[in-house]
């Protein structure tokens, strides 16, 4: 074998070990910094999955589109969540409007996208967890959110030119009501914003470090977000407290 040739194996053979070096590192290095999430979405990695979304509807929204409106702080929830989900081994996002969704598809593990004025699976839930956060009547349009421990009343921020500066939400971790051997994990915000920072929020050390969180125990939060530029920004966990999990209501 001449020199020429055995040069250029010899270096050959150095890219390919450095390649795979450098390979292994970001795989190691992924695993590393996602293991939290991985350890969050876990147990929502079946096969009866459903990712449920707010939509709208009603006879004014009808009309424009016939197959109903999403809003798009939802649809950048979907995106951050589908990013999450992957690394749990969830390739595909099982995406279900909420007033598809069956009885029997309730009984899964649910993830759901937009608040209870918005998403009537929402609705149904919240009503049947021992809240202390809820969000204000439907009916009166009513988006603060109450307290029910302190007597607090969260509320949106708007402007001069009545353009929202300041939106807010829930994130919920819970036993699922239609079946205690599943889970449900609500995004639910005050506005679409909400939505999207709770999917983000739910990403964020902030969260997945916490002790009530890290021993995978039902809790539920309350957090408030910067706008600007029609984007969320700085996020802020206001409350976190842990749900009785031997506790549901019944629907009335």
């Amino acid at each position: 074998m001449n020199s020429s040739l055995q040069d250029l194996i010899i270096n050959l053979s150095s890219a390919a070990i450095a390649f795979a070096a450098g390979w292994s590192f970001e795989k190691l290095r992924d695993l590393w910094r996602f293991r939290n999430i991985r350890g969050f979405w876990k147990p929502f990695a079946t096969n009866d999955l459903r990712v449920v979304t707010s939509i709208f509807i009603k006879e004014e929204h009808y009309i424009w589109e016939r197959s109903g409106l999403v809003g798009v702080g939802d649809v950048l929830a979907l995106n951050e969540l589908r990013q999450q989900l992957k690394r749990a081994g969830v390739d595909q996002l099982p995406i279900t409007p909420s007033h598809q969704l069956t009885g029997l598809e309730r009984q899964g593990n649910l993830v759901l996208v937009g608040g209870p004025h918005s998403n009537r699976i929402t609705a149904e839930v919240m009503q049947r967890l021992p809240l202390t956060f809820t969000f204000g009547q439907a009916e009166a349009h009513d988006a603060n959110i109450y307290d029910s421990v302190t007597g607090d009343v969260m509320q949106c921020a708007m402007n001069s030119d009545d353009q929202l500066v300041v939106d807010q939400g829930i994130l919920i971790r819970a036993i699922n009501p239609f079946d205690r051997d599943r889970n449900v994990v609500i995004l639910a915000g005050s506005f679409g914003f909400g939505t999207s920072a709770a999917a983000r929020l739910l990403a964020s050390l902030e969260i997945l470090t916490r002790e009530i969180v890290t021993q995978g125990n039902p809790f539920e939060a309350v957090f408030s977000v910067e706008i600007a530029g029609g984007t969320p920004q700085h996020i802020e966990l206001k409350k976190l407290r842990q749900l009785d999990s031997t506790v549901l209501r019944v629907s009335t």
